[in-house]
């Protein structure tokens, strides 16, 4: 079934997404973080929804958006071939370094709808869940 959906949306000129490939994951010393990171790269939403408060918020280059939303815009896509496919649209192609005791994390990060650029995440930890994440492009 998983090829025939392949054929149909190369036919349709959708474009396919490759194989994510990244490096750096063995480098996050903070459990919490390192499993967040780990759903991100694979696209398990649930995952990475599990990891989060109920009331998490998320800052991106200094907006404040709506956790649920920004999270399945940026990072899940749900839009075109995504969907079928399960392929993230954001991810770390590389990990650099981490900081904070493993609370903010430095790479080159890929998004299908802003390219590649250098991206800082920084979580915040209370009562074993992330109740905040910052993010934005290191310039």
């Amino acid at each position: 079934m998983r090829l025939i959906t392949l054929l149909f949306i190369s036919a349709l000129g959708i474009p396919v997404a490759q194989a994510q490939t990244y490096e750096g994951l063995d480098k996050l010393s903070n459990p919490l973080v390192k499993t967040a990171v780990k759903a991100m790269q694979d696209n398990d939403r649930e995952a990475w929804m599990k990891v989060f408060s109920p009331k998490a918020i998320v800052s991106d280059d200094g907006k404040e958006r709506e956790f649920i939303q920004w999270s399945d815009r940026e990072i899940f896509g749900r839009l075109r071939a995504y969907i079928v496919l399960g392929k993230s649209r954001g991810y770390f192609k590389r990990i650099d370094k981490e900081e904070n005791k493993g609370t903010s994390i430095y790479g080159y990060f890929h998004t299908d709808r802003w390219g590649e650029f250098n991206t800082y995440m920084h979580f915040k930890i209370e009562n074993n869940q992330i109740i905040r994440l910052d993010v934005g492009q290191i310039k």
